[in-house]
């Protein structure tokens, strides 16, 4: 059932084409009277109103409902029209103001990435936080061109479809993916490569192309922050 929920923004990803929602980006959120993790999707939240945009750590009232299609319990569909901005959470002087809502759930605390895909294989869960042992590097490296002409051919299609409702925005694809490495708490962890989807990767991104800067020096420069 649809119910009125209040939320704390953690996460978005960088906006995706999709064939049947147009364009989506994937949500994370903190429920404010479970403290529970939710993931927010589909989300079109470049065509939302101007005052219903959010940042992560924003308070958020929405109706949302459990996405029955979905077998991860996190997963929410949300009435985008719905959306109701409130204050931002500040991160204090120490983060200490975040981490009683990041932090406050136990059960969303993971020692590893391995404990985290054993809860998946148990119950479906799929969103958790860990705290990595070290990371050990940043890099980036080039989608394939098969990659790279499918994400192509899908943006010139949707663009192509007609539409009477909405003006279609065009959507900067990125032709990298943008990889950490790091080490679990775990001793015996061997490392894991993982791809970095945050909204914000890819607008730095776009921020330093779009100022004419050169891969070579745009690449250090990410590195450089990245280790900030």
């Amino acid at each position: 059932m649809w119910k009125d929920r209040e939320f704390l923004i953690c996460a978005k990803t960088y906006p995706e084409y999709s064939s049947k929602h147009l364009e989506t980006v994937c949500t994370a959120a903190i429920l404010k009277d479970t403290k529970e993790f939710i993931r927010l999707y589909p989300l079109p939240y470049r065509y939302l109103v101007g005052d219903q945009q959010f940042t992560k750590y924003q308070w958020v009232k929405a109706t949302i409902k459990k996405n029955m299609q979905d077998n991860r319990p996190e997963s929410y569909n949300i009435k985008a029209s719905s959306i109701r901005v409130g204050n931002i959470l500040p991160p204090g002087r120490d983060w200490t103001s975040r981490n009683l809502w990041i932090l406050a759930n136990p059960k969303h605390v993971f020692s590893s990435l391995e404990a985290l895909q054993s809860r998946q294989i148990e119950d479906g869960t799929s969103i958790g936080l860990i705290k990595p042992r070290n990371i050990d590097d940043f890099h980036i490296e080039p989608k394939t061109k098969a990659e790279i002409k499918e994400e192509e051919e899908k943006k010139k299609n949707i663009l192509a479809q007609r539409s009477f409702l909405i003006v279609k925005k065009e959507l900067d694809l990125i032709p990298y993916r943008f990889l950490l490495s790091f080490k679990c708490q775990s001793n015996d962890c061997a490392g894991h490569n993982i791809s970095i989807l945050d909204w914000e990767m890819g607008q730095l991104y776009r921020n330093l192309i779009n100022k004419g800067m050169d891969w070579m020096e745009t690449e250090n420069r990410i590195q450089s922050l990245s280790n900030m």
